[in-house]
């Protein structure tokens, strides 16, 4: 294997990809004593992180809700102050159609299923003993929940639809890494514990008490990619942005990175960037990993069911659709009062963005359950590589991957140098630098120079 660490602080680190695992990378290298330049594809920072300004409304791709202790706000002075504190109301569309809390409440499924709780109980507890983990997603969740609760909660349905094949061909690690809040959620101890504070609240009529999280500028994410980008670039980082990378030679000294543009030299490379495309620099062949893209509605409507919160999963067994962000509950509404989200759709492997079916879809959906009406569809965009695809013995597969390109000396981190699911920006600044620390890249040049 190749030592990827330069041998003087005055030496260059290539970061390739400039979303929230490039910028946080070319933060802590910079601090390291680094010399760092940042490729990326695109001709903005932020990576699947973007807002689009349509009208007056302001809508956005990627994740917008942050921790009060982000390691995101880190990366620049003051930008914290900058996204205001809200709380999210999260909400499920149920297979009855009713909108219900996420990700479970146990006085709910009691309410909704009435005597029917009865052999899904037994179910439950018969389960948990007797189905084995066989590292699929189905199994978890069957010995969870049960066969009988998999199915009536609307857990099969969403999961099937996210990934546009059933839970037995998918890995059992998009239970523990990508739904976090449904893993721990049905926990036993968890189960036991809610449901006895659930039904105490539903005699004194109380809600629970969410802690606020923050979100997103109003103005839309690049008022926070901004002042990270200046703050690296008052550091010394560059960045040359809106290439696309070609191919990746090293000569046993120095790494040569040609892109559609240009050609740059560097004494090590860490790369952000999907696992596949990074392979095809390097090698010159796909890797066979697939992630799945996602179309993202920007619509308007002139109302939305006051019990839909602030977002929205769909766990009906109708839809196309998976997760719809309502943000005139999250931001002012603007002059014309009309409620503004952005919907969400996975794209099977091989499949089209097909914006104008998938927005039909999902107001036929809302009519004939009832909680929107006078629907719009205002714009639309594609992302590439939203989610990794990881099917059973897909792990195995990245880990010779990242093998392979670890042996040219390569350092990959974050959720998609790595194929990895990381729900949250901290968790993938975390990742981050816990792989610069392997690869020796993450303390000051100084201290190993000699």
């Amino acid at each position: 294997m190749l030592d990827p660490r330069p041998s003087h602080a005055t030496e260059t680190v290539v970061v390739l990809g400039a979303g929230i695992a490039g910028l946080a990378a070319a933060d802590r290298l910079t601090n390291a004593g680094f010399r760092v330049t940042v490729i990326d594809r695109h001709n903005a920072c932020g990576g699947i992180h973007r807002s689009r300004q349509i009208g007056e409304y302001t809508f956005d791709v990627g994740s917008i809700f942050y921790e009060d202790n982000a390691k995101i706000f880190e990366l620049a002075p003051d930008i914290k102050e900058l996204c205001p504190r809200v709380r999210r109301i999260q909400r499920r569309v149920s297979p009855s159609g009713r909108l219900l809390h996420y990700p479970l409440d146990v006085r709910e499924i009691v309410s909704e299923h009435g005597l029917q709780l009865i052999p899904a109980a037994f179910d439950l507890a018969l389960s948990r003993l007797c189905v084995k983990r066989d590292g699929t997603l189905d199994a978890i969740s069957r010995q969870r929940l049960g066969s009988r609760l998999f199915d009536a909660t609307g857990l099969r349905a969403y999961m099937a639809r996210y990934h546009h094949r059933p839970p037995n061909q998918i890995d059992e690690e998009f239970f523990f890494r990508r739904m976090g809040q449904i893993e721990k959620s049905t926990r036993l101890n968890v189960l036991l514990r809610t449901g006895i504070a659930s039904l105490r609240r539903s005699f004194q009529g109380q809600e629970p008490v969410r802690r606020p999280l923050r979100i997103r500028p109003r103005q839309g994410f690049d008022a926070l990619f901004d002042r990270i980008v200046a703050a690296l670039v008052a550091k010394g980082v560059l960045f040359e942005l809106g290439q696309d990378l070609q191919t990746i030679r090293f000569d046993g000294k120095t790494y040569m990175l040609r892109s559609d543009k240009a050609c740059h030299l560097a004494d090590a490379v860490v790369s952000t960037i999907p696992i596949d495309t990074l392979h095809r620099a390097l090698f010159g062949r796909a890797s066979g990993l697939v992630s799945l893209d996602m179309t993202t509605l920007f619509v308007s409507a002139s109302w939305i069911a006051p019990e839909a919160g602030n977002v929205l999963f769909n766990f009906h067994n109708d839809g196309r659709w998976k997760r719809a962000t309502i943000y005139s509950r999250l931001y002012d509404k603007g002059e014309n009062q009309r409620e503004y989200l952005a919907v969400e759709t996975t794209i099977p492997p091989g499949g089209q963005h097909d914006p104008i079916s998938i927005f039909d879809d999902f107001r036929r959906h809302a009519a004939a359950l009832g909680f929107a009406r006078g629907l719009s569809l205002e714009g639309h965009e594609r992302v590439a590589d939203c989610y990794p695809l990881h099917t059973p013995g897909t792990g195995p597969r990245v880990e010779s991957l990242l093998a392979a390109i670890s042996s040219r000396g390569v350092v990959t981190a974050g959720r998609q140098g790595r194929f990895e699911y990381l729900p949250t920006s901290s968790g993938v600044i975390r990742r981050v630098l816990e792989e610069l620390e392997v690869a020796g890249l993450a303390s000051p040049a100084r201290e190993w120079a000699a």
